[in-house]
């Protein structure tokens, strides 16, 4: 488990990083959108906001459309069906809510992370990826607008782990199995399990919720009592089959 959150926790750093110099390019004027596009190698999606909802693509860069065979313009004539073709559909209800209740905070300081499964072109399998997304004040026209930026990559440290997520999470057997688990945890373990398969460390969730380290530990080890998950693959499993995150 060590090794599988080490690698993971490299992938959210890598993207927290390059999330945070596109906010400060942006900010000093040093680089637009196309330019830092193609400078990251992820993906990096912007979504115009109207009213406090994301309304549509207005730019992605060639990393991202080269793997999805696609581009800018296309996908917004595309519509819901874009969802439909790239992603998987449940999956993207849960990350539309997410999304949603982050841009109701307001609080831009911070930003949403979340797992996705992708299915890029030529391909018939799906790929996970790990993706950021925070609000940015974008100059654009001679004013200041409001921009939700998404930066996308695939989870190549724990590929192989993670696929084996996929087999279990389509089949109704593993919910049935484990609903009585699931069904015992309370709101903070349900908590907790969000954050430590976003990769946060007992002292990161302590700070977020406001708990001693004695507490989260303990919340931690009644995780894994109750799930039986001892292995990062096998929270994240859980917690993907359950939408704890």
């Amino acid at each position: 488990m060590a090794d599988e959150n080490s690698s993971f926790k490299a992938k959210r750093l890598e993207l927290d990083s390059q999330l945070h110099g596109v906010q400060r390019h942006l900010k000093n004027g040093a680089y637009n959108l196309v330019d830092l596009g193609n400078i990251l190698p992820a993906a990096l999606i912007v979504q115009e906001v109207v009213e406090g909802k994301p309304v549509g693509v207005s730019f992605m860069n060639d990393w991202g459309c080269e793997r999805l065979g696609t581009s800018a313009s296309e996908i917004n004539s595309l519509g819901d069906e874009y969802y439909e073709r790239y992603f998987v559909k449940e999956e993207s209800l849960g990350i539309f809510m997410g999304i949603s209740r982050y841009l109701e905070n307001e609080d831009f300081s911070q930003q949403y992370n979340f797992f996705q499964r992708v299915k890029l072109h030529g391909e018939t399998d799906y790929k996970w990826f790990y993706s950021v997304c925070k609000m940015f004040s974008v100059p654009e026209n001679s004013v200041t607008a409001q921009k939700l930026v998404v930066l996308s990559n695939p989870l190549e440290g724990v590929g192989v782990t993670i696929s084996k997520v996929n087999q279990l999470l389509d089949e109704n057997i593993y919910i049935k199995n484990n609903y009585r688990v699931f069904a015992t945890l309370t709101k903070s373990e349900k908590r907790i399990i969000a954050l430590l398969v976003h990769g946060k460390s007992s002292r990161d969730i302590a700070e977020e919720l406001s708990l001693s380290i004695h507490t989260v530990s303990t919340h931690r080890k009644n995780i894994i009592r109750k799930t039986q998950c001892t292995t990062f693959a096998a929270l994240l499993k859980f917690a993907m089959a359950f939408e704890v995150y």
